[in-house]
């Protein structure tokens, strides 16, 4: 009876194996990596937010000044405060907040003891849960001169009233508007900058 001769192993199974085995091991770091990119971008998400929440703290220390009432005719750095609008960058932020790397005083418009400093703690705060931030707000009124408001000089917020042309006719006041203009810095040098226009 005649043997058959030993068929010897040529590997083709392992080498499929090992092109599976590269093809999974370059889908798992596409895996990882997608989900490192997601989890940057809700970190980044929240962080906006939180920027967002606190530039409204400067928004309404700004609105309360405006509504506290007054002339407002002349510039007041103890409020943030100028009578004339500001000059402005291209995309319309007042040049005075993007004065780096500190807007300070914001070349006499603003007083510094008016920046919401929260890189520090305050009596009875953690210092773990400090949003290490810094936000800067400066109000502009929307005329092109300081004094007496001027209805031609000036961005008003009035309406005509509707309705008949008599005499008696109640005539609305025009109201300048106003700008208040916020700069938030955070932490690894994010900033974000955000704008309200308000009438008193």
């Amino acid at each position: 009876m005649q043997a058959h001769p030993v068929r010897r192993s040529r590997g083709v199974i392992m080498v499929i194996a090992l092109i599976t085995l590269a093809v999974l091991m370059i889908g798992a770091v596409a895996a990882i990596r997608s989900m490192n990119v997601s989890l940057a971008n809700v970190g980044n998400f929240g962080f906006k937010r939180d920027m967002t929440n606190q530039a409204d703290r400067a928004m309404r220390k700004a609105m309360g000044t405006i509504n506290a009432g007054g002339l407002f005719t002349a510039t007041d750095a103890s409020i943030n405060y100028s009578a004339a609008m500001l000059t402005t960058t291209p995309e319309g932020i007042p040049q005075v907040l993007t004065t780096m790397p500190d807007p300070g005083t914001m070349g006499g418009v603003a007083s510094a003891r008016n920046v919401i400093d929260l890189n520090s703690a305050v009596s009875g705060e953690s210092t773990t849960d400090l949003a290490r931030l810094t936000v800067y707000y400066v109000i502009d009124r929307m005329c092109v001169n300081p004094g007496p408001m001027d209805a031609a000089g000036c961005a008003t917020a009035s309406v005509p009233i509707q309705g008949g042309k008599s005499v008696n006719d109640v005539v609305a006041n025009p109201k300048p508007l106003y700008r208040i203009s916020v700069r938030v810095d955070g932490p690894r040098g994010a900033q974000s900058f955000y704008q309200a226009t308000v009438s008193n």
